[in-house]
């Protein structure tokens, strides 16, 4: 046997395959008590001498054990390549990235879509709502060479635009209010994580600090919190709670593999949400395509071993806290009181004046405040238990002990860790200021191809999740690397990102297809059909949440609602009854633990989607119809399907019909109109239902068209009903049919 020293077996572990972990290759994570391992004759010798750390990645240093596992293409990765502003002449822009390459293949940029268009765009992809007509009127009028640019900033600067930009983040975390597994119980905090996105947004927090609080925002606090910023630091752990939990494992005995769930849960969504890494099957074996060992997962699982879950996590400011002390510590001197005279009535036997006191003690418990708390984690310190690496994965078979280590092709050793004070490790703050170090290469990367995504449709990398060689290759690489380097120089702004691409003569683009000569504007006629390489705008339909809060927004029923806990709408019983848990708590059997469906009346339901409810197991029909993710896995980019539910949704379901009568009253409001049969107000009408729902004026077919439906409906809705009712009713089917029309679902 010949002995290596142990600080290049520390420096990494490899796991192979199972099946060839005994017969071949070794974990490389324990020493013998000299600090040197035995490894077999021959093997790994590309292993430094004695004394000589492996410093570099495995790109640059053949010393590193990783080349040993993988070759070639895996190593040839491009997002293992850090970004280089060499590579730049210093007036690049996305502009002069993008036509270099039209400009090559022989292909002319689209023109400028008109500004209706434009803040219709700006609008939903900003703030996630229509804007109003005169918002419209407003900046088509506005003669300023800075129009556009001011349109920007105004959105920027809505209370709206967090909103809008924490439901994609939410998907990429999958949020939800409930637990999942069968009982899904109901989560009473968690909504507090969602209020913090929210508000991280809004007020543009540096993205690397983002990670940095979702990540280890408990470390970074010492104690109760002192002021509003630690206490989101607080609440931003609530991250590390989102996953699944089920309530059962204890009592059948299954701590061990609920444990062992979590945090391979809490392991691949972290890649995948923060690098664009698929480690989920590195759970059994060496990753299939990327130079990802099966080490690499409990490397980075080991960083999270020391969580501790927190429902009570007190995020009260000191001021508050020694308000709540004071008012209880007079309640206890009155509760003291009372129990004295309780003891005389006791001796005197008077009954009726025991039931007066025990009223007066129920009355001064009611009175005694709390703190606020959120649902949070902790870290347990100096006694983080063993991660070890799973035998195929497999909790029961745990193997050779691992340390917290980063993606071993760039960081062979161990990580460095520091403890920031002595109640906690210090391992989740040392990966989060890894995950979020300039020199990373793949964090600004992922965040960039993210927000670009949300612009045009698809990421710059189609695959936003996986930066890998299963995945997508980027479009336009030199211009995923500017981007990235511009955000970390621009101080990791996501607000100054967004800004950038809208800005851009890229994303300002009309959707249209010029039509070629002598032929016709088919987009299957043209060199680039896909449009990969950005010479137009692409066009896209609304996800489920905007499609809802648009709907409501048009008419005239969207409520305001800017932080608190989720509200429920209703939902149809015969779904309620089909879900076990629900059926349970439905039937009185629910225990206390929050498992059945509490719908709030209609009126104040009427909140923009991301306040409502997110319960796992029962997606609101209205969003799930449109295409809403499930909420156990990471989800990077939406499906967009095309099937007939959604246009029985949008026609037929009660939300859509109530949405229309909203909608009719409210033009109806605006019009005053006496009656149809006077052509001048059913033009009017018709005229203000445009403008409400896709912000211009009908056509002249349309008018017609529109009048058309009014007055036929109306005609057979007298048939059995009076005029009054006929002419809402016929107003009402109007108005259906332009918020079922395509230019309303869609972005131009």
């Amino acid at each position: 046997m010949k002995k290596f020293p142990s600080m290049a077996l520390v420096a990494f572990v490899t796991v192979m395959p199972a099946r060839l972990l005994d017969e071949k290759f070794f974990l490389l994570a324990s020493s013998t008590e000299d600090g040197d391992a035995l490894l077999p004759q021959g093997e790994l010798s590309t292993l430094p001498p004695k004394g000589e750390n492996v410093s570099e990645n495995a790109m640059s240093d053949p010393r590193n054990p990783i080349r040993k596992l993988f070759r070639g293409e895996r190593l040839d990765l491009w997002s293992l390549k850090a970004p280089d502003w060499k590579s730049f002449d210093k007036n690049a822009s996305i502009d002069s990235l993008v036509r270099r390459r039209c400009k090559k293949a022989g292909i002319e940029p689209s023109p400028e879509a008109d500004r209706r268009t434009l803040i219709r765009r700006l609008s939903f992809d900003l703030i996630g709502l229509p804007p109003t007509m005169k918002e419209v009127e407003r900046f088509i009028g506005e003669d300023s060479p800075d129009a556009y640019e001011n349109l920007v900033d105004r959105l920027l600067a809505s209370p709206r635009y967090g909103e809008r930009q924490a439901r994609l983040w939410l998907d990429v975390v999958r949020y939800a209010d409930t637990q999942g597994y069968e009982r899904d119980e109901f989560r009473p905090l968690m909504w507090k994580y969602r209020d913090y996105v929210v508000k991280s947004f809004n007020r543009d927090k540096p993205f690397d600090h983002f990670v940095r609080e979702q990540l280890a925002g408990d470390e970074l606090v010492a104690g109760p919190p002192k002021n509003e910023e630690e206490a989101d630091a607080l609440i931003a752990t609530g991250y590390l709670r989102l996953g699944q939990w089920d309530s059962t494992a204890s009592i059948f005995q299954e701590d061990d593999r609920l444990r062992a769930e979590q945090m391979a849960d809490l392991t691949n969504t972290t890649a995948s949400a923060f690098l664009g890494l698929t480690m989920s099957c590195c759970q059994c074996h060496d990753h299939k395509y990327d130079p990802l060992s099966q080490a690499d997962h409990y490397r980075l699982r080991a960083f999270f071993s020391g969580v501790e879950a927190e429902d009570e996590l007190v995020v009260e400011l000191p001021e508050k806290l020694a308000e709540i002390r004071r008012r209880n510590e007079t309640l206890d001197t009155r509760m003291e009181a009372l129990k004295k005279k309780e003891s005389e009535l006791k001796e005197e036997k008077d009954e009726e004046g025991l039931a007066r006191i025990e009223k007066e003690k129920e009355n001064l418990e009611k009175k005694r405040l709390k703190p606020s708390f959120a649902t949070g984690a902790s870290d347990s310190g100096s006694s983080t238990p063993v991660t070890r690496v799973f035998y195929q994965g497999d909790f029961r078979a745990p193997r050779e002990e691992v340390f917290p280590g980063f993606v071993s092709v760039l960081h062979p050793g161990p990580a460095k860790v520091t403890q920031p004070r002595d109640d906690t490790s210090g391992r989740r703050l040392t990966l989060a200021n890894w995950i979020a170090s300039p020199e990373n290469p793949w964090t600004a990367r992922v965040i960039v191809n993210r927000i670009w995504q949300q612009h045009f449709d698809r990421g710059l990398v189609e695959t936003p999740n996986d930066f890998g060689l299963a995945g997508a290759k980027p479009t336009h690489p030199d211009l995923l690397d500017w981007l990235a380097l511009q955000f970390v120089r621009d101080g990791w702004s996501i607000k100054e990102l967004h800004r950038k691409i809208v800005t851009s003569a890229t994303y300002r683009q009309s959707s249209s297809i010029p039509p070629r000569k002598g032929g016709s504007p088919s987009p299957h006629a043209h060199p680039d059909p896909e449009n990969t390489l950005l010479w137009r705008q692409n066009p896209r339909r609304l996800d489920a949440e905007t499609l809802r809060d648009s709907l409501l927004a048009v008419s005239g029923l969207l409520k305001t609602k800017n932080a608190g806990k989720p509200l429920w709408p209703e939902v149809p019983e015969d779904l309620l009854k089909a879900q076990p848990s629900i059926l349970e708590a439905l039937e009185g059997k629910d225990g206390g633990r929050m498992q059945g469906w509490y719908p709030d009346p209609k009126n104040p339901a009427d909140v923009r989607s991301l306040y409502l409810v997110r319960k796992r197991s029962l997606p609101i029909p209205f969003l799930q119809a449109f295409d809403l993710p499930g909420t156990t896995v990471s989800c990077g980019r939406r499906d967009t399907t095309i099937v007939a539910p959604q246009a029985l949704m949008l026609l037929n379901s009660p939300s859509a019909v109530r949405y229309a009568k909203a909608f009719s009253k409210r033009v109806a409001g605006l019009t005053d109109d006496a009656g149809f049969n006077d052509a001048a107000n059913a033009v009017k009408t018709v005229k203000t239902v445009f403008r409400l729902v896709l912000q211009r004026d009908p056509a002249p077919d349309e008018s017609r068209l529109a009048r058309d439906l009014l007055a036929r409906h109306m005609l057979k809705r007298r048939e059995k009903r009076d005029e009054p009712e006929a002419r809402r009713l016929a107003l009402a089917d109007l108005c259906r049919a332009v918020l079922n029309l395509n230019e309303f679902i869609y972005i131009d």
